[in-house]
């Protein structure tokens, strides 16, 4: 039995310093995400208690905004590509593939707005029923969230675009611990928004 406990001591032992190793950059994402995670779960919450069943049950959710969720979902797998391009050493690939994303984003983007006109149009309005309000402000939150992931595309591109043409750069680039860090805080931050969304979008559409 002594061993087993042993096991697990350093189990935990271990579990504390992989934290203590953490990048800061790393540890206040993570934070971050949490801190979103939470504020998102109890808009969601309060968007629960606050549904009119009576007043939406008649009304759909606009298909752009589904066609904007299948969007959003391909700028994931692109921004995996662009991961994989700078794996590789391929710059061209690379900022091919950041441009895709961004683009993929302001499509999503656009959808959104597009979703918001079909909404009103369907008597759901920011001022007035509650829930219809929540669904503005959830999806809306979520937007300006998503605007700060394409800042950092844009800083990205730039920066994929800088070196694209110079091998010298490229290397510089690829073998810098921040670049190759700063990739993939922008990765795992782009792929909670998609999560995050993901999840939203099909309680919405479970509500209508």
């Amino acid at each position: 039995m002594q061993p087993r406990k042993n096991t697990k001591a350093q189990h935990r032992e271990s579990s504390f310093q992989q934290i203590e190793k953490m990048h800061p950059y790393k540890m206040l994402l993570l934070l971050g995400i949490l801190g979103i995670a939470m504020i998102f779960l109890f808009l969601v919450i309060a968007y629960s208690v606050s549904i009119n069943h009576n007043h939406l049950a008649e009304i759909r959710l606009p298909r752009i905004i589904t066609l904007g969720t299948i969007v959003l979902l391909g700028s994931s797998i692109a921004l995996n590509m662009a991961v994989k391009a700078f794996q590789d050493d391929n710059m061209r690939q690379l900022n091919f593939m950041i441009f895709l994303v961004m683009l993929m984003g302001a499509i999503f983007t656009g959808c959104q707005f597009l979703g918001w006109l079909g909404l009103k149009e369907s008597g759901v309005f920011l001022t007035g029923h509650s829930s219809g309000t929540f669904l503005y402000v959830i999806s809306g939150l979520h937007l300006i969230h998503l605007s700060g992931g394409m800042i950092l595309l844009v800083l990205a591109f730039a920066k994929s675009y800088q070196v694209r043409r110079d091998p010298v750069k490229a290397l510089i680039m690829v073998t810098n611990p921040f670049d190759r860090l700063r990739l993939e805080l922008l990765t795992v931050y782009w792929h909670f928004l998609t999560a995050l969304w993901l999840l939203l979008f099909f309680f919405f559409l479970y509500t209508f």
